[in-house]
This record gives structure tokens, C-alpha cells and sequence, in this order.
């Protein structure tokens, strides 16, 4: 399993227009791109319309979709993700819609020295 350091991420503005957002997620494998409509709703960011590209069967797995999801999280400071699949074109079940993936923050930092958090 990956770490959330092994992780980079940036927005990629002329990939797509808006409301849809491009991302590219650099891991140990390569670079995956990532294309949703993200909304926000309080500390949850929801990702509607998600496609991947880039990761070929089985090179990512799921663990470390969730350390991505740890990294984007982190890095852009929510407290959940809730990532919306595409319905399917290829693949497995094509013409269907994957259900919902959902995601909430670890606290993986230590506590300050001398703070009062258990």
C-alpha cells in the first residue's frame, strides 16, 4: 500500500471546461487523470460524473484509491469525499452507473507537542 506522501496532485485548467475539473494524481504506478463536476456541500466534497484514465487492470487496487482520496482530502482540505462514478461506457456493466464510493478523513498527524489531544 502506498503512503499519502507517495501522492502529488494539481489541478489541470485546460483539460476540460467548467464545471468539470480535471486532476492529475501523480503515484507510484504513473500519473492518473482524474475528470468529475465537484460540488461542495459544507466539509464533504462530492465528485459527480467521475471517469479515471490512465491506470492500466489491477495496478492501483483499492487501498490505494483510498490513499489518493486520504491525499486529495489533505491537500484541499476536506473532510469527506464522496466520488459519484460515470455510467459505464466499457468495460465491466457497461450502461450502468458504479455505485458510490465514500471516503472520510484520517487524522494521520501526530498531535502538537504539549497539546491536551489524547
Amino acid at each position: 500500500m502506498w503512503a499519502i506522501e507517495d501522492i502529488s496532485f494539481e489541478m489541470v485548467n485546460d483539460m476540460t471546461d467548467d464545471p468539470v475539473m480535471t486532476l492529475v494524481v501523480k503515484t507510484p504506478v504513473g500519473a492518473l487523470v482524474f475528470t468529475a463536476e465537484p460540488v461542495a456541500q459544507g466539509s464533504i466534497l462530492i465528485l459527480q460524473g467521475t471517469h479515471v484514465q490512465g491506470a492500466h487492470k489491477g495496478a492501483v487496487g483499492g487501498q490505494n484509491l483510498g490513499v489518493i482520496a486520504q491525499a486529495v482530502m489533505k491537500g484541499m482540505g476536506f473532510d469527506g469525499l464522496v466520488v459519484e462514478g460515470a455510467v459505464r461506457t466499457t468495460g465491466a456493466r457497461p450502461g450502468r452507473r458504479p455505485r458510490d464510493i465514500r471516503y472520510t478523513r484520517r487524522v494521520l498527524d501526530p498531535p502538537p507537542v504539549g497539546s491536551s489531544r489524547p
